[in-house]
């Protein structure tokens, strides 16, 4: 019977995988909340009579004499009588606004406990006597310093509700909340109730109401015949944020749209680049986190991950906003100007809990992100390099064979994957022993060649009596209830009938730790890391491939109100009971497939089940970009496209893409045929080994830039608006892109038969091409485009002009047995004949960073009419790493020097050297750079070093 359950499956999931199913998922008007409020917008178009119905009533009030916390009495004059609302705004420490509305006194309580599972602290506020307040004609006015000393203004304007932040120095409104009166909040109400608000609430400044508010969705409505019962009736809200001096904005993934985000009203986009005829988007860009497979390269649908924060960017400032909901979530942008933005936000419940990110810098922004919900955990070093993975190896002798087939060509790999094959009738934790009779010797066997194995844990349990986990789950109590809150919610899954963990309950947590011990799970070893998927949650007969919104978690909480929560809570354990397993304090890594805001702390995320096509892999580095300045970094895509056979044309421009992400796996569907780089033919298979190989040359750079991640909350692939903030003719770019701080430029080629691409290059700044030396110049005041020749061989990689690469550039099968290989330093000069570069090492896997043992070294080159200097000095003192006084510089190559040194020289000591001639950089013409390869100057990178020319 559990074949053949099996079998049904799969074949049902091969069928409904040939592309995605539209009908399988809501458009917003298919979805009663969105359809109410996204109206709103309509219906004040078509009024001219339109304004706010909110007004404060009753003036500010301090939450105390010491901090910044203000609270005002909110109503909505179309509301029944003793229906009130709470604002309440919170100045904070480094000038961000926390703007909060909820109802006061009403039916039930909204849910508000979403920042408690995402912040990282309880946000410390700015004390009060750093806030100037005054208060005339209703309105109040809060003046205050960011942590920047830039001068800011809170305005907040009565009647009608008006909020807006402003920078005070130029007067300029950075953001306009309320300013085209869309707020509103549906209150609690009884569904019986004789009079329901006179309909005031749905025929707000409309002669044509809705439909009868009893039957339009507000009490209880099916998608696909799936009811919903929707016992509290009506709780959305939705709010209009505007940015009235900035014409960009940029971010809430995951969609598979470009970077820029387009409108959503009908109008054409600025630029999709990956689309030769672009449709306008007409659907709000939807935060549902969805099992959609195979979904739209070009679309504003919803996807496995929610981060609803907002970039505005324009050449004079940054911003951001971070509307922190769980629910379901809509969001329709507008361009009322081309110097403009305006959006409208709409969820389904939860209270309003709105920050303000300030800025004005780039580097400001990600920096009071990072301070509320948290930067990248440092990785283990292992898990930055190249990854392969398929649905599924069946056998231990079959993944034995793939470590071999990557030895056998001598190509790196550092993680062996196992899809759900591997477990008894996919009851996780529970090896399939036919398959894998001994997994702790498969594990071991692949770990002495030096690498790691990663099986899945799904979230849903087999409803089996003799599986032991959902077992100790059902006695435990902390499975989902159904709407009744009582018995157990079942579904349809991998695993047949299943039952899903209820994470919210904090019964559950040690419980879920314990199970990764390895005294329980015997066939468990340090070496085996976890991949957990469809933690949306995927459910195969449930509404829109999830859980129905009724169900029940911890504390009598609908599934509604925590949706996009729930994928996080399994990340954030799973990573705990990694770091618990072994007293050894060993960092975790997790693959988590649903994400939200904060799941940057707890491991890595991918894309999805793309497609393998064009679009598709044109559509990967747009949304790791959107990932990245979300905050969650540690990210890629299935290299390769999870469904369908590749052409090998195809295949190696995926490698060449994939090999420039954060995270960097090859996956495949079930149905696929094996495309290992090892089966792959002449020339492809050296193409694709020697990206391979570039990849672990750069694993210097890679874990470098997660270092600077961890301290400041800059993301790891970093568009061109980040990079060169002022340059308007880059906000768009979103088809190349710099990683971190280490200069260099990627330009992936994803154009079938392509043999030339053009790359844009901003800034005063020099470029040299990474493998020729050929310098191509950048512009001071706008940037120019430059096309280069990129047969399939070809991988357009630039360092940018002043910058130090760090590489390791001897060929090893993974990372593990790189960490005491020495380094290369490639110096490329810019203009004034200077660079600079961070190099960080540490072991790799423990937490002994966090206690001193690490190096992390700066180098700076400077030049002068005497000649020039390259030092090395500690950034951050670091003395306890001991296998880092093992590591040297073999080889300093520095590119676009004026002429050669007639000596070099190093604590007194000549080097040997050797002269190729060309173009200097500052000689302001693109030719081959002239290049000084310095030999063997064997300087530990532990110790501070000079070399003299």
């Amino acid at each position: 019977m559990r074949v053949t359950f099996l079998g049904i499956l799969i074949a049902l999931f091969l069928g409904i995988a040939e592309c995605v199913k539209q009908n399988d998922f809501k458009k917003c008007q298919q979805s009663s909340f969105c359809r109410r409020l996204r109206s709103l917008s309509d219906r004040k178009t078509n009024s001219s009579v339109w304004e706010s119905p909110y007004a404060i009533t009753r003036g500010l009030e301090q939450l105390g004499d010491e901090a910044a916390s203000y609270t005002w009495k909110l109503n909505n004059r179309l509301a029944p009588e003793g229906i009130a609302f709470d604002l309440a705004v919170d100045v904070l420490k480094d000038g961000l606004i926390r703007l909060r509305v909820d109802e006061s006194g009403g039916l039930y309580q909204r849910y508000n406990q979403t920042a408690s599972y995402i912040l990282v602290d309880q946000p410390e506020l700015m004390q009060a006597s750093s806030v100037k307040i005054t208060s005339y004609d209703d309105v109040d006015n809060l003046a205050f310093q960011t942590s920047t000393n830039q001068p800011m203004e809170l305005k907040v304007y009565h009647n009608p509700l008006n909020v807006q932040l402003k920078n005070a120095q130029s007067g300029e409104i950075l953001v306009d909340i309320n300013g085209e009166s869309l707020l509103h909040m549906e209150h609690f109400r009884h569904k019986d109730a004789e009079d329901t608000d006179n309909n005031s609430a749905f025929t707000w400044h409309s002669e044509q109401p809705f439909e009868d508010p009893n039957t339009d969705g507000l009490w209880e409505e099916s998608f696909n015949n799936k009811p919903d019962s929707k016992p509290k009736g009506p709780e959305a809200f939705t709010i209009d944020i505007n940015f009235p001096s900035h014409s960009h904005v940029y971010g809430i993934p995951e969609h598979a749209s470009p970077l820029a985000l387009p409108p959503t009203d009908g109008s054409s986009p600025r630029r999709v680049p990956y689309v030769d005829d672009p449709k306008p988007y007409t659907e709000p860009y939807r935060l549902y986190n969805l099992d959609v497979f195979e979904y739209e390269a070009n679309s504003p649908m919803a996807l496995y991950g929610s981060v609803p924060l907002m970039h505005a960017h324009s050449p004079r400032s940054s911003l951001a906003v971070f509307l922190l909901s769980a629910a379901e979530m809509w969001i329709d942008v507008k361009h009322p100007t081309k110097e403009s933005t305006s959006t409208q936000w709409i969820s389904e419940s939860g209270i309003i809990d709105l920050f303000l990110i300030p800025g004005p810098t780039i580097e400001d922004v990600f920096s009071q992100y990072a301070s509320l919900t948290g930067v990248s955990q440092m990785p283990q070093e292992f898990s930055l390099g190249h990854h392969q993975c398929r649905w599924n190896y069946f056998t231990s002798k079959d993944m034995l064979g793939v470590v071999s087939g990557y030895d056998s060509i001598d190509a790196p790999v550092d993680v062996i994957w196992l899809d759900i094959e591997y477990s008894d009738g996919h009851k996780y934790f529970m090896w399939d022993k036919k398959k894998f009779p001994d997994p702790v010797d498969m594990i071991n066997k692949i770990a002495s060649k030096g690498r790691k194995t990663v099986n899945i844990v799904d979230p849903h349990l087999s409803r089996d009596d003799e599986f032991y986990v959902f077992n100790e789950a059902s006695d435990k109590e902390v499975l989902v209830k159904k709407p009744d809150g009582q018995s157990e919610y079942e579904g349809w899954c991998w695993a047949g009938s299943s039952s899903w963990v209820d994470m919210f309950n904090p019964a559950s947590w040690d419980w879920w730790i314990s199970l990764f011990k390895f005294d329980k799970w015997k066939d468990s070893t340090p070496d085996l890391f976890t991949w957990v998927d469809m933690n949306e949650p995927a459910v195969f007969n449930g509404p829109e491939i999830t859980m129905p919104k009724d169900t029940v978690f911890y504390g009598g909480v609908e599934h509604r109100d925590l949706h996009n929560i729930n994928g996080i809570l399994f990340a954030n354990l799973t990573s705990q009971a990694l770091e618990q397993r072994q007293e050894k304090n060993s960092r975790s890594f997790v693959l988590s497939r649903s994400f939200f805001a904060g799941s940057q702390r707890f491991g890595a995320v991918w894309t999805g089940d793309n497609l393998g096509t064009w679009d598709h892999l044109r559509s990967a580095t747009p949304m790791n970009l959107a990932n990245n300045i979300g905050g969650i970094v540690f990210t890629g895509a299935d290299v390769g496209g999870f469904f369908g056979n590749p052409q090998p044309e195809y295949l190696v421009r995926w490698y060449q893409t994939g090999a420039f992400h954060p995270f960097f796996r090859a996956h495949a569907h079930i149905d696929t045929k094996r495309r290992e780089p090892y089966v792959l033919d002449e020339p492809y298979q050296s193409i694709v080994r020697e990206v391979l190989r570039l990849r672990y040359s750069l694993l210097p750079v890679w874990y470098t830039s997660f270092r600077e991640n961890t301290q400041t909350g800059l993301p790891i692939l970093r568009p061109q608006f980040v990079v060169h903030p002022s340059d308007a003719g880059g906000f768009d770019i979103d088809d190349q892109f710099y990683i971190s701080d280490s200069g260099l430029l990627v330009k992936p080629v994803v154009h079938e038969g392509a043999q030339s691409v053009d790359v844009y290059f901003a800034g005063e700044e020099p470029y040299y091409d990474y493998f020729t030396h050929e310098i191509s110049l950048g512009s001071k005041h706008k940037g120019r485009r430059k096309s280069f020749f990129a047969d399939l061989e070809s991988l357009p990689l630039f360092i940018r002009g002043g910058s130090i690469i760090p590489s390791r550039q001897r060929a090893r099968r993974s990372a593990s047995v790189m960490s005491k290989d020495p380094l290369t330093l490639t110096i490329a000069l810019d203009k004034n004949g200077n660079a600079n570069g961070r190099l960080y090492l540490d072991d790799g896997h423990t937490f002994d960073y966090q206690d001193g043992a690490f190096i992390d070294r700066q180098f700076t080159f400077k030049s002068d009419r005497r000649g020039w200097t390259l030092t090395s000095s500690e950034i951050v003192p670091g003395d306890s790493y001991e296998d880092g006084n093992e590591v040297f510089i073999e080889r300093i190559e520095v590119l676009g020097l004026k002429a050669p040194p007639k000596e070099i020289k190093v604590d007194g000591r000549p080097l040997e050297f050797s002269w190729e001639d060309g173009t200097a950089a500052s000689s302001n013409k693109e030719d081959t750079a002239s290049l000084l390869n310095i030999k063997k100057p064997l300087t530990k990178i532990a110790h501070d070093f000079k070399i003299i020319a």
